[in-house]
């Protein structure tokens, strides 16, 4: 809350998102053989990413978006990692001529096009506990909400609501990270990226929320209220679905 003193552990992280897009025929073997090359020799190395994800896009053509995420604990550590990075880089590719190659191949697998974003982490989080050695793609549903400017005013107070008794209580939702803008196109988006072990998982995760939202809100004229005020925070919703690499994990 404003005025308490807030610890290092509580202050929100800041979540890099890079948007990428790939080439058509792609090889996939020969872009993961290169993507895994690099994050071994350089971004695994690099303490100062707390988390690093590859997602890939479940539906579509699997190459046609790829989102590079990554969470780092302060503006500071963004600023040192860019260093850490390039230094790594050399020592990997101490050769300039084979430093260029590699980049060129590694390019080679993109389009031109691509967007970078930065969000803040809230405190709202629900953290994936990972199986030691755990190696299949989890499922990962990202809703990109745009606000609206007239929300109900009991809205804020129904999210926490939802969140506390639906979301951390869903068995089928096994982890939940909002974010909200820091940097981007536009001040209005708020990112909620959930987490499933599989594509049936998420469609039984709505059975169940509804299930718990009937506990929380039994009657149903209430609860048709309680909904409305829900979204009301939110004037428009673009919802996609993708799958992580795991060995590109961190």
């Amino acid at each position: 809350m404003i005025g308490q003193e807030i610890t290092e552990e509580e202050q929100p992280a800041y979540v890099t998102v890079t948007t990428l897009y790939g080439v058509d025929g792609f090889d996939f073997e020969a872009w993961k053989e290169v993507e895994e090359e690099y994050f071994n020799k350089v971004t695994s190395k690099i303490d100062l990413i707390r988390s690093h994800e590859v997602l890939m896009s479940y539906f579509a053509p699997q190459f046609s978006e790829i989102k590079v995420i990554n969470v780092i604990r302060s503006w500071d550590d963004i600023m040192t990692i860019n260093e850490l990075r390039m230094e790594l880089i050399e020592e990997a590719w101490p050769d300039e001529e084979e430093r260029i190659a590699f980049f060129e191949k590694q390019n080679s697998f993109y389009k031109s096009k691509h967007s970078d974003e930065i969000f803040l982490t809230s405190e709202y989080s629900k953290d994936l506990i990972r199986e030691p050695g755990q190696n299949r793609p989890f499922t990962f549903t990202i809703k990109t909400n745009i606000l609206s400017d007239n929300e109900d005013e009991d809205s804020y107070e129904n999210y926490k609501k939802y969140i506390e008794n639906v979301i951390y209580k869903n068995s089928k939702i096994l982890a939940y990270y909002p974010f909200r803008h820091f940097w981007g196109d536009d001040s209005r988006e708020f990112v909620e990226m959930l987490v499933s072990d599989s594509f049936s998982d998420v469609e039984m995760a709505q059975y169940e929320s509804n299930a718990l939202i009937s506990k929380i809100v039994p009657d149903e004229e209430d609860r048709k209220q309680f909904l409305s005020s829900l979204y009301s925070a939110i004037d428009r919703q673009e919802t996609k679905f993708y799958r992580n690499i795991p060995s590109l994990s961190k």
